[in-house]
């Protein structure tokens, strides 16, 4: 149970704090880990990225204040933290599909996202296989960038051909990625690229992973099916609230041994940096 009330705290926090910045001390002390483990985690648990979730937020108790309180748009733009009333304007009407002014109509429809509550619930009925990994210091070389989406720099590789020159460099499959965190637009710090111990080449980057213990969970099934992120939630829903381990504040990464679209089938190992 402290797991879920330390989740809960968090939310009130945030909930608490909608017209400000989110303090990430606050949320690691709250949380007793890295803010960016806990960036992390809150996507494979909720569904959504943390910054989608207080867009969400702030945009609901924006309609609120227009309609209820009466407060002008600028006002508004600049309590939620807004550069402009035309910035307001145009992230109001994408959630809303109207305006800040015809929000205050009496018949204007608006949507509405609830704070999140995280209550304890019955799970470990399946199993969950894994392995502990002491390993080494090694490189990744490949390429790193921050897109929208988590697959965005996957996209990157396989469009530009670096996927093809990765894989001549290695012998093997271009098949690592490694995820560095979030932004506060919900961007991914993603790198996509293969263990490599040779000299710099240009074009790529490079990343050392220190020598670490690595929890390694198996994600084997469908694509479609979604095993990929269900192992994911399962993680950070069920293992590491109850295990003996905690996250440390460095990349994740994914091994992808096979992935055929065509074949609807995938095996990936899900790396989690961990102490005990």
């Amino acid at each position: 149970m402290e797991w879920v009330d330390r989740m809960n705290q968090a939310m009130d926090y945030l909930e608490a704090h909608l017209s400000e910045e989110v303090d990430p001390e606050r949320i690691s002390r709250i949380m007793a880990c890295p803010y960016s483990v806990f960036q992390r985690a809150f996507a494979p648990i909720t569904g959504l990225q943390l910054s989608e979730y207080l867009r969400r937020r702030r945009l609901s108790c924006a309609a609120y204040d227009l309609q209820s309180a009466g407060m002008r748009v600028l006002d508004v733009a600049v309590k939620y933290g807004y550069d402009s009333a035309d910035a307001f304007a145009a992230a109001f009407k994408r959630m809303h599909g109207v305006t800040p002014q015809d929000a205050r109509k009496p018949d204007a429809s608006l949507k509405f996202y609830a704070r999140l509550t995280f209550t304890f619930r019955i799970t470990g009925v399946g199993e969950m296989n894994y392995r502990v990994l002491e390993k080494e210091a090694f490189d990744v070389l490949g390429v790193r960038r921050t897109t929208p989406q988590g697959g965005g720099t996957w996209a990157v590789v396989k469009s530009d051909g670096s996927m093809e020159k990765l894989s001549g460099i290695g012998g093997h499959p271009c098949d690592l990625g490694l995820c560095f965190g979030f932004d506060g637009e919900g961007n991914n710090d993603y790198m996509c690229g293969i263990e490599y111990g040779g000299e710099d080449i240009p074009g790529f980057d490079r990343y050392r992973c220190p020598a670490v213990t690595w929890l390694v969970f198996p994600a084997k099934g469908t694509i479609s099916g979604g095993v990929l992120g269900e192992t994911w939630k399962r993680i950070y829903g069920e293992f590491m609230p109850q295990s003996e381990y905690r996250q440390l504040d460095l990349p994740t990464m994914e091994n992808y041994l096979s992935w055929d679209e065509a074949s609807d089938a995938c095996h990936v190992e899900i790396f989690i940096p961990v102490q005990k």
